[in-house]
């Protein structure tokens, strides 16, 4: 037979523990972002030398990977670079401060990704 038991689930509890563990999360690991920084620059570079190499200059494929290299790196150094500063060492760079700066600024954030992910996608399909 079943028991018909009630359980009272508090919400604002449950959600409290969801944003302190976020936010102890993006206190410890705050470090992090220079680090990944850095190893995605040296995995940019190693795309550059290699599919800038005479024999792969022609390949779409080749093409469409580096573009999409290129706009990671673009990506990162626009996105994640400035909220490293602001976190680590409260150096505010003005991009909010002015309406189309602010604007243009939203705008990257969104496109850069989605612009990276239909590179990958075109050397894929090619």
């Amino acid at each position: 037979m079943f028991n018909n038991t009630e359980h009272v689930i508090n919400v604002a509890q449950i959600s409290k523990s969801i944003v302190n563990d976020l936010n102890l999360v993006t206190h410890r690991f705050v470090i992090y972002p220079a680090l990944i920084f850095y190893l995605w620059f040296i995995g940019f570079i190693g795309n550059l030398f290699t599919y800038l190499r005479a024999e792969l200059r022609n390949n779409t494929f080749c093409i469409y990977s580096l573009c999409g290299s290129i706009i990671d790196i673009i990506n990162l150094a626009r996105n994640l670079f400035p909220r490293y500063l602001s976190a680590k060492y409260a150096i505010r760079i003005p991009w909010y401060s002015l309406r189309a700066t602010c604007k243009l600024s939203i705008f990257l954030l969104a496109f850069l990704p989605h612009l990276s992910i239909h590179f990958l996608s075109m050397a894929i399909i090619d």
